[in-house]
């Protein structure tokens, strides 16, 4: 999904479909799970590498008859294409709209200067994120916005009826396993979270919560909505990201186009590197000629500063392309592990983005969303290269899925915090010139502007996650099911138009496990009062992280590093705080 040349991209699509099968069929191999628990295992290690690959063959049906067990495999074969079908017809889509200058009125001079026109003359929008953020945050005329967010909410249609035979191959699969639910038997192994229930308790109780809250904030954005445009209704969905931005604007006085012009990529970048560089003992090296997928990608080495070595490497591939992967990412190229001689094989990642291309006469800028992007997909590069675990399967992420999330998340704090945005910025004609502190301080109240609404939509996203994996009926209305949630949960009546299941990557890899992002914030919340503590460019703190968090990989579970790393039981005291709760 990232290469330039669409041939290698078809070319990999069927690699994926040859070799998700493989995967399938390897976990459903009897006879390596008969050696592999006959193999006697000598210390903490290697019962920890047998205990967990045991789990999960058994995890994948390999307690069952054998007849039981070739209807799973077909089954599970099955379903892995249809993901891959899922998540192809995403990164394909080219859905696009037109629209007049007037139309886009309020639109940023730099978005218009950079988008393709029509034999009409009119521009030609695209679904990707960058500018869809950019219709729906600033162009004034409603009628714009709900083509754009129309456009946005029916991508990929084909999605929904392949969604549908995901979701109901999913619960065969589970019946046939033992488990009440698609939910349960995927809480069963490699969750903090140990049942579906547990879950369905945690979003009930951050939902009663997080209501209160995202009640007041609409109520702010509607009393907003009666002030700059009194002859247009009540709240739609698609006037939520539009007010939010234009309410900070005027009452928070932020202006995106100001802030980015302190972010240039390069420069931010660099600066971002040199912070993980000082916490965590590592510096990051260019390789200058490396062999990458497009002119714009670049390789680093990983060196540790006290031995010296190289440890690891990574990508960087930040500038949309045609058909490009259109998310923020960071994917394993390589898994560390020890090889037979002794040696530690060298972990490659690449971090994945999409910044916003280049105006004229002006370098990449980012805004402060990207920037913070930024740094949570850099916090997982590092969980991925930095990791000492000794197996591939149990190295960097490949952690309990509700936890993965929580180092990088924790890593997001540095971009709100005073000292730390005045060391990254620097205006791209003059990088001496600091974020001001005025502008700084705006960013920072602003942070909490409308919080609980944009909690709620995690939550919103979680919910229909587990609602469509905790016993579907055979007759399962996708749609349906989004809408309800979304007026039950947000508040605020769902474009009737909307597929946006369609379109919701995360349910292919991800499946009843969205809840994690929210779930796992309270454990960064925790860790990051231990900065809080020491200073966020503490070297002591940032090694015990990397030691304690980031090293082990899954050699212990994730509750036990999270004790170690704090010295004590964790705490949700800090999470509820942040939330004002």
């Amino acid at each position: 999904d990232v290469h330039r040349d669409p041939e290698i991209q078809k070319e990999s699509k069927e690699c994926a479909d040859l070799l998700d099968p493989f995967y399938v069929g390897l976990w459903l191999r009897r006879d390596l799970y008969t050696a592999i628990k006959d193999i006697a295992v000598k210390g903490t290690a290697q019962t920890r590498l047998k205990t967990q690959t045991i789990k999960a063959f058994e995890n994948n049906g390999l307690k069952l008859s054998d007849e039981k067990l070739a209807e799973l495999k077909k089954m599970q074969e099955e379903e892995a294409k249809l993901a891959s079908d899922f998540r192809f017809n995403i990164s394909q889509d080219k859905t696009t709209v037109s629209f007049s200058e007037k139309e886009l009125e309020g639109a940023e001079a730099d978005f218009l200067a950079r988008l393709k026109k029509d034999s009409n003359g009119n521009y030609v929008v695209t679904t990707k994120g960058p500018d869809y953020t950019a219709v729906l945050e600033n162009v004034k005329v409603p009628e714009t916005r709900r083509k754009m967010a129309i456009a946005y909410l029916t991508r990929a249609p084909q999605n929904i009826d392949i969604l549908k035979k995901i979701i109901q191959l999913r619960q065969k699969m589970a019946d046939l396993l033992g488990y009440k639910t698609w939910a349960d038997y995927k809480t069963s192994v490699g969750r903090m979270a140990k049942s579906g229930d547990e879950v369905w308790s945690f979003i009930n109780g951050i939902k009663d919560k997080l209501a209160i809250g995202n009640r007041k904030d609409l109520k702010v954005l509607a009393d907003f909505k009666k002030e700059i445009a009194p002859n247009e209704g009540d709240l739609k969905s698609y006037d939520l990201a539009y007010l939010a931005y234009q309410y900070k604007k005027k009452y928070l006085q932020l202006d995106n186009e100001v802030i980015k012009q302190y972010f240039p990529a390069d420069r931010t970048v660099e600066q971002m590197f040199q912070i993980y560089s000082q916490l965590l003992g590592v510096r990051f090296e260019k390789i200058q000629d490396a062999s990458v997928w497009s002119p714009d990608v670049s390789m680093f080495k990983v060196i540790d500063k006290k031995t010296k070595q190289e440890i690891a490497y990574f990508y960087t591939d930040f500038i949309p392309r045609e058909n490009k992967y259109e998310h923020a990412a960071a994917f394993n190229v390589r898994t560390g592990r020890i090889l037979p001689n002794g040696q530690y094989l060298k972990p490659i990642s690449s971090i994945v983005a999409n910044f916003q291309p280049a105006a004229p006469g002006k370098p990449v800028l980012m805004d402060h969303d990207e920037v913070n992007t930024l740094f949570h997909e850099f916090g997982h590069i590092m969980h991925q290269t930095l990791t000492r675990a000794p197996y591939a399967s149990l190295a960097g992420t490949a952690v309990a899925r509700d936890f993965v999330e929580a180092p990088s998340q924790m890593l997001e704090a540095w971009v709100w915090n005073k000292a730390m945005l005045e060391k990254i910025s620097g205006h791209y004609t003059d990088s001496k010139k600091k974020l001001p502190k005025d502008l700084i301080a705006k960013m920072l109240k602003a942070r909490d502007f409308n919080q609980s609404n944009i909690y709620t939509r995690q939550l919103w996203y979680g919910t229909i996650d587990m609602t469509y994996h905790s016993n579907p009926p055979t007759s399962l209305d996708t749609t349906q099911v989004q809408q309800k949630l979304y007026k039950e949960i947000v508040g605020v009546e769902p474009m009737p138009e909307s597929k946006f299941e369609a379109g919701f990557g995360h349910l292919m890899g991800y499946d009843a496990g969205y809840y994690g992002y929210i779930w796992s914030e309270v454990f960064a919340e925790d860790m990051f009062s231990e900065f809080q503590k020491a200073g966020l460019l503490s070297s002591k703190i940032g090694a015990k992280y990397r030691k304690h968090i980031l090293e082990p990989g899954n050699m212990r579970d994730a509750d036990v590093l999270i004790r170690e790393f704090l010295g004590r039981k964790p705490s949700n005291k800090p999470f509820f705080n942040r939330l004002g709760i």
